[in-house]
C-alpha cells in the first residue's frame, strides 16, 4: 500500500509539473522565434544599409535594439487590444482557438493574477473545508450556482497539485495576499505564511495616554 502511495504520488506530481511546463516552454520558445526574427531583421537592417560596423563590433547593441522591438510590439499588441476592434478579436480568439488549448484559461489567469490584475479566477483564498474551523490555503477557480464555488487546494510543497472542491461561498474568505506570496507559502511548507495575512488585519489604535 505505501508502495502503491508513493507510485501514486510521483506520477501526480509529475504530470502535475508537466502541465505547467509544456504551456511555459511553449511561450517561451514562442518568444525565443520572435526575438531572433526580430535580431536578424535589426541584422539586415543596420549591417546592410547603414552602420555595418556595429554588427560586427556591437552584436550585443543589435540585440538590445531586438528585446526593445520584441517589448514595444508587446505593448503595441496590449494598446491594440484595449480598442473595440481589438477587444473583439481577442474574445473571438479566445472563444474559437484558445479553448481547445489546454489549461490557457488557467495559465492566463495565473498570469494576470502574478501581474497583479484584477480578477474573478485564481484569487487567494482560505477556505474552511469540512466547517471544522480549520482552513486550507487555496485559490478561488470560479463561482457556481447554489453560492458555491470551485476552489483549487494546493498539496503542498508542490503547488500545481493538489484537489478541485467544490464549496458553500460562506466558507471561503479572500486573502488580501498576491498570488506569488501564495505560491511561496505552499512550497516553502508554510514559511512566511503572515505574509498572506499582513494586509487582512486591521490595524488597531493604541489607546490615547491621558
Amino acid at each position: 500500500m505505501a508502495v502503491k502511495r508513493s507510485l501514486q504520488f510521483l506520477r501526480t506530481t509529475a504530470i502535475g509539473g508537466l502541465l505547467v511546463i509544456v504551456p511555459v516552454a511553449v511561450v517561451l520558445f514562442v518568444l525565443a522565434q520572435l526575438l531572433f526574427g526580430l535580431y536578424g531583421l535589426w541584422l539586415e537592417v543596420i549591417g546592410s544599409e547603414y552602420l555595418p560596423g556595429v554588427v560586427a563590433e556591437r552584436p550585443v547593441f543589435v540585440m538590445l535594439l531586438a528585446l526593445g522591438s520584441l517589448v514595444g510590439l508587446c505593448f503595441a499588441t496590449g494598446l491594440f487590444v484595449r480598442t473595440r476592434v481589438g477587444a473583439a478579436l481577442r474574445d473571438w480568439f479566445g472563444r474559437r482557438v484558445a479553448s481547445r488549448i489546454p489549461m490557457y484559461r488557467a495559465i492566463t489567469a495565473m498570469t494576470e493574477r502574478f501581474a497583479g490584475v484584477d480578477g474573478e479566477d485564481f484569487v487567494p483564498v482560505e477556505v474552511d473545508v469540512y466547517a471544522s474551523g480549520s482552513f486550507a490555503i487555496g485559490f478561488l477557480v470560479e463561482k457556481l450556482p447554489g453560492q458555491r464555488a470551485a476552489v483549487f487546494i494546493p498539496s503542498a510543497p508542490v503547488a500545481t497539485v493538489g484537489n478541485v472542491l467544490i464549496v458553500p461561498e460562506d466558507r471561503i474568505r479572500r486573502l488580501n495576499a498576491s498570488v506569488s506570496d501564495t505560491v511561496s507559502a505552499i512550497t516553502q511548507w508554510g514559511v512566511d505564511a503572515e505574509l498572506l495575512y499582513r494586509r487582512n488585519v486591521p490595524e488597531t489604535k493604541k489607546p490615547e495616554e491621558p
